[in-house]
């Protein structure tokens, strides 16, 4: 049996649906579904109210719908509130990014690649060897403060490197090894933190709540694992064995998807991992892939709240399918993101906005620039903040938004200077918590 109740404070009400059908709340707020039955329950505001959140332990988050994999009896209760006119956009708004803080850094490589920053806007930037041997590194990071002041720096192989609340997290990749390592640096580029697990790690995600996760393989199977800010392992749990290839995202709950496609398959399977390390089973879900799902480059990016966007950069550019936390079904995505590009997306505002901006190797037009949109939860643009580059038209390098809400931009790599000893001369430029 499952239930449902409608709360509303200051006159506000709603009703809610059932996918299958069987409750149309009010009247009918309760209907007697098979266990194992997936149930989509969508609440929509009356006339003068507007949905708030779900409340209890079967559903959580703001989004209107919630999928409740049903094991027994269970009870759901949406809450609604007044409409407000306030304007959704207030405090979200980018504004003018004024001037920008000089970023540069000397060091053996050919390219100048991403930077984010922490929670206290020290600024991690990347320059990638890809020619690199032994002993020189392939990934070279390079530290400052807010201000532009070099703190250190910091080598290591091949892997993704994630802003924290306070300092970085990451993977390593060594030379010529079939494990990975993982590792956390300070603001100075000082280890805090080593964990070598003996696997070969893959995709990793950062966690809103801190730390990171990793899906790693051995010959014990497939397995996902929590790492906090000083990599120090949280939990470790195996996945359902099913091969391919796997893509993994983490909600602003914590909570992750683990997505594995597999070659000629139209569908692909899902699984959700709890923020304390519980999985849950594992279920199928069809998307519209641009080629065979195996072979397509997949993200899971999250949703302002909960939940997660799945997005397809290759060989399409486009959004595919949306998840409630924790839910065993895909909902299709909003329609508002068909106009914004998949693969470039980044919380703002606090995690209240979306920052939407140009993917790097863009040929702009004179003049040279690169812009962020400030998106609202519903889809509603905030505005856009330019960034200038040049008078010229260039091929745009990386653009990314922090931990601390921090802009970062590479120059272009026709800007950047290839010295005679082999060295690179890299420049970055920042605006400290423009999007805070």
């Amino acid at each position: 049996m499952l239930s449902v109740e409608i709360s509303g404070t200051g006159g506000a009400s709603g009703s809610m649906q059932s996918t299958p059908a069987g409750i149309a709340c009010r009247p009918s707020c309760s209907a007697s579904f098979a266990d194992g039955t997936d149930v989509v329950l969508t609440a929509t505001a009356a006339s003068g109210s507007m949905f708030k959140a779900w409340k209890g332990t079967t559903c959580s988050g703001s989004t209107t719908t919630c999928t409740v994999h049903l094991t027994g009896d269970a009870q759901v209760t949406a809450e609604f509130q007044p409409t407000t006119t306030q304007d959704e956009c207030a405090g979200l708004a980018p504004g003018d990014p004024g001037e920008p803080v000089r970023l540069q850094a000397t060091d053996f490589g050919n390219s100048c690649d991403i930077a984010t920053s922490d929670g206290s806007g020290n600024v991690a930037a990347t320059i990638t060897d890809i020619f690199a041997q032994p002993p020189r590194d392939i990934t070279i990071v390079r530290l400052f403060d807010g201000s532009g002041v070099s703190l250190g720096r910091f080598g290591y192989g091949s892997g993704p490197l994630f802003e924290q609340l306070a300092g970085f997290v990451g993977t390593s990749r060594p030379f010529h090894s079939s494990n990975s390592d993982v590792f956390a640096i300070d603001a100075h580029g000082n280890g805090i933190g080593r964990d070598s697990p003996g696997a070969f790690l893959g995709p990793a995600a950062e966690d809103p709540m801190g730390g990171m996760v990793v899906a790693d393989s051995s010959a014990q199977g497939n397995h996902l694992a929590a790492y906090d800010g000083r990599a120090h392992l949280r939990w470790r749990v195996a996945l359902a064995s099913v091969g391919g290839r796997i893509t993994l995202g983490v909600d602003r709950l914590g909570n992750t998807l683990v997505v594995t496609a597999q070659d000629a398959a139209p569908n692909f399977h899902g699984q959700w991992v709890d923020h304390d390390g519980h999985a849950l089973p594992p279920f199928t879900a069809m998307a519209d892939f641009g080629t065979d799902p195996f072979n397509a480059n997949l993200i899971l990016a999250p949703r302002v709240g909960d939940g997660l966007f799945l997005e397809e950069t290759y060989p399409r550019n486009g959004w595919l399918l949306q998840f409630d936390s924790l839910a065993a079904a895909a909902l299709p995505p909003p329609s508002w993101l068909s106009s914004r590009p998949a693969g470039a997306v980044h919380m703002a505002r606090g995690g209240h906005a979306y920052a939407f901006f140009e993917l790097p190797g863009y040929r702009s037009a004179s003049p040279c620039a690169q812009r962020i949109e400030i998106v609202a939860p519903s889809g509603r643009s905030c505005g856009t903040a330019v960034f200038p580059i040049a008078s010229a038209s260039c091929t745009t390098g990386t653009i990314n938004v922090g931990y601390d809400g921090t802009v970062i931009q590479a120059l272009p790599l026709e800007m950047q200077r290839h010295n005679d000893d082999g060295t690179l001369t890299c420049t970055w430029r920042s605006w400290p918590g423009f999007l805070h």
